[in-house]
């Protein structure tokens, strides 16, 4: 059986921070590249698509997004499989396709050929009835796996002492991830669109094939637009254009699909300009580029050694009396100086 593993869609987000336009045009393209992977999930013959959770960002999204999704489950016309998020479980599922199936205390197992899909919070006297170990086991679950202290936690200790299940379908995390678990296979198939600079990289679902206890799984990317950060030290940049050609390397991975953060840290030199404006408009190419600037001006320590009565000056002075090599007192130097001029230290 070929099943597509994806969650937390989160149909109806909204990334305020972005301009209003591209906000819409992202708002715009989640629609359609949902509507799509279900076509996707037809011309490459999966026999089911599994959503585990966070299929809807809040109780209240538009009508647009909810019937556009549906139509594509009704186009899709097999079993779409579906279990609740901490987002959506107070979204009102209804007027459902007849092949989209809600997997949860009522309806805990659900089986297709020779695979059997159950519920975490299914009862155990009935997992023992349904149970049946030559069936390719699939247990779906959303929430937090690891951190016990996380609200959103889900303790899967006491089903996976009871039964073996093949695969572990999680949702909640947003990254893919896949681990053992109490000899269990788990895997997060990570969220199918990205949305924040805190969701970086390649955002996709999970491709799982499985027959007769063999089983295949592979990440596949998925969204055509990656959040992706760019981290540039000035330290040694003298003009513009020494800038502006260390950004272009230093993006030189990034698509111009992309959404980039550049950030600059290092030292500038008082006198020099960095252009900023005229850097963004030089990248306005890419689809969304934002500048952040965490560099300082560079702090001029010869000057401060020949200061009198000056805390900073004898700061130096101990340092450059240790036996830490040049490049370490240096850093020290600035970051001591820093520290005694009460600003933030370039760490």
């Amino acid at each position: 059986m070929k099943i597509l593993h994806c969650a937390d869609l989160h149909l109806g987000v909204k990334n305020s921070k972005l301009p209003f336009d591209k906000m819409q045009i992202l708002e715009n393209e989640q629609i359609v590249a949902t509507s799509n992977l279900f076509d996707k999930a037809i011309d490459d013959g999966y026999d089911i698509v599994i959503i585990v959770g966070d299929l809807f960002h809040k109780k209240s999204v538009p009508n647009k997004i909810i019937n556009s999704f549906f139509d594509a489950v009704e186009r899709f016309n097999r079993p779409v499989l579906y279990t609740y998020g901490n987002h959506d479980e107070k979204f009102e599922f209804k007027n459902l396709p007849s092949n989209f199936i809600i997997l949860n205390k009522d309806l805990p197992y659900y089986k297709l050929l020779d695979c059997a899909f159950y519920h975490n919070q299914i009862d155990l006297d009935v997992l023992e009835n349904v149970y049946d170990a030559k069936d390719n086991n699939i247990l779906l679950a959303h929430g937090n796996l690891i951190n016990s202290r996380d609200n959103d936690y889900i303790n899967l200790t006491e089903i996976l002492n009871k039964k073996h299940f093949d695969y572990i379908a999680l949702g909640h995390s947003h990254s893919f991830e896949k681990f053992e678990y109490l000899n269990n296979l788990a895997v997060y198939s990570g969220s199918l669109f990205s949305n924040g600079f805190d969701e970086m990289g390649d955002k996709g679902y999970v491709c799982v094939n499985i027959e007769n206890k063999n089983l295949q799984l592979a990440f596949c990317p998925y969204a055509t637009r990656r959040y992706m950060k760019v981290q540039i030290d000035i330290t040694d940049i003298d003009d513009f254009s020494m800038l502006f050609n260390k950004t272009i390397s230093c993006m030189s991975d990034i698509s111009k699909n992309d959404l980039v953060r550049i950030e600059l840290v290092g030292y500038f030199n008082q006198d020099s300009e960095k252009y900023l404006s005229l850097l963004k408009e030089k990248l306005d190419d890419y689809f969304y580029v934002e500048i952040i600037d965490k560099s300082k001006i560079k702090i001029d320590l010869d000057s401060i050694k020949n200061e009198e009565l000056s805390f900073k000056a004898e700061f130096l002075k101990l340092v450059n009396e240790s036996e830490q090599d040049e490049m370490i007192k240096t850093k020290i130097c600035m970051l001591g100086i820093e520290a005694l001029k009460g600003d933030n230290l370039s760490l």
